[in-house]
């Protein structure tokens, strides 16, 4: 008997449901296909209504190759007209649809085949106001309405996992598994810029990272977060004291107080010492240096060294004087001895002792301003600016010196430090 099949309607229903499903609802998605035709005869005219055995099949080309599904079914007509869910006898491939992007379907009657008409999306499902998709396994879920619009992954258990949220909040979360409460935040707005949260059992947040605060609002961590175990470049400090009596030794250094600090990356070193001279012996003349150095037994190091003493004493009885010192290095990362300590500038019978050596070491990562020091030797430098001074422990000799930002170690690495003048 030849005929004719006309496509009526076709709504695609494997993937979409029309309306907003209820939220948290795990119901199936129906995996039909509702299709409506009409038989005619060649001159066009319905065929006599009646009960008619037909199959159905899908291919990818409108004309060739073999069908990628079919299924048979009676229908009955009226008017030539007749309905029929595809796949209530032989289940769609949802894998085959998704493959595709389009599908040809062709009703065989008696045994003839009829035209193959291309399957089309239904025209208002395009515009549903909400749509909830989930895959078989429930374990993804898309919902917009006009409050909500979100992207949810599940685990296995059924339990939201993870949430991305498409309105104006931008925010992601992810979620305990086991407790389901919220673990990790990350949100963008107008107000903040982007906003981290890690959360602690309870929900309680632990962590806060505000792009856009400034302040303490900027990170908030739990008391007692950060130790110098957790915290690498971090500052610190280490102090030594001497508290016994040391004779100073005529133009040759003794040391009075030795420190030793292990740095963990380069950075700069701050040293502060302290202590008391004591000068007797003479009436004439009398004066000690103490200064901070590497070197063992150096000479004096102008302008860090400090001089306690008078050109003249009332009586060559012992006279006191306090004495404080510092000096800046910046160093790459390493383990670091430095000293306090002293000579004395007159033979005998002028005494100096000194006592109550007190010397301390800092190590700061970065600095917040100019770290200037002074030397005799310019190194590679490529800012140090000379300059003619006068050493008070040397008055006959004009000697040249250079001042140095020893910020410039810092911003050109570890390299640039490891070139330094010491």
């Amino acid at each position: 008997m030849p005929f004719t099949t006309k496509l009526l309607t076709s709504r695609l229903a494997l993937v979409i449901i029309l309306g907003l499903a209820a939220g948290g609802s795990q119901a199936d998605v129906p995996q039909l296909i509702n299709y409506q035709g009409r038989l005619t005869a060649i001159d066009g005219n319905a065929l006599p209504d009646s009960a008619y055995w037909v199959e159905f099949s899908l291919y990818e080309d409108s004309t060739f190759g073999i069908a990628l599904w079919s299924e048979t079914a009676t229908v009955n007509t009226a008017g030539g007209v007749f309905t029929h869910l595809l796949g209530s006898s032989t289940a769609l491939n949802s894998a085959m649809l998704q493959g595709y992007d389009h599908l040809y379907l062709q009703v065989t009657l008696d045994g003839i085949p009829g035209e193959r008409l291309r399957l089309t999306s239904a025209p208002f499902a395009l515009l549903a106001a909400g749509i909830e998709a989930r895959d078989a396994d429930d374990t993804l879920a898309i919902m917009t309405d006009a409050d909500d619009h979100r992207l949810s992954v599940y685990g296995s258990r059924g339990q939201e996992q993870i949430r991305l949220h498409g309105n104006d909040s931008g925010r992601i979360t992810i979620f305990n598994p086991l407790t389901g409460e919220e673990a990790v935040a990350l949100a963008a707005s107008t107000d903040s810029g982007g906003q981290l949260v890690l959360g602690q059992t309870g929900g309680v947040p632990g962590i806060t990272l505000t792009g856009g605060a400034s302040g303490d609002d900027a990170v908030i961590l739990p008391d007692s977060s950060v130790s110098s175990l957790e915290s690498l470049n971090e500052a610190g400090f280490t102090l030594d004291i001497n508290v016994h009596p040391v004779t100073l030794q005529n133009l040759s250094m003794t040391d009075l107080v030795t420190i030793e600090i292990e740095t963990p990356a380069e950075g700069y070193i701050v040293l502060q010492g302290k202590c008391y001279v004591e000068l007797s012996g003479t009436t004439g003349a009398n004066l000690a240096m103490i200064q901070i150095d590497e070197d063992e037994g150096g000479s004096s190091q102008f302008p860090y060294y400090s001089l306690a003493g008078l050109n003249s004493f009332v009586d060559i009885g012992p006279a006191y004087f306090p004495v404080y010192v510092t000096r800046v290095y910046y160093r790459s990362a390493g383990v670091y001895e430095f000293r306090m300590e002293g000579r004395s500038s007159y033979p005998l019978p002028a005494l100096a002792k000194s006592w109550d050596h007190v010397l301390t070491a800092t190590y700061y990562p970065t600095s917040y301003g100019p770290v200037y020091k002074i030397s005799n030797q310019p190194g590679d430098h490529p800012e140090a600016v000379p300059q003619n001074l006068d050493d008070p422990s040397r008055p006959d000799e004009n000697g040249l010196y250079y001042k140095m930002d020893l910020r410039y170690y810092e911003k050109e690495g570890e390299d640039a430090v490891n070139r330094r003048d010491n």
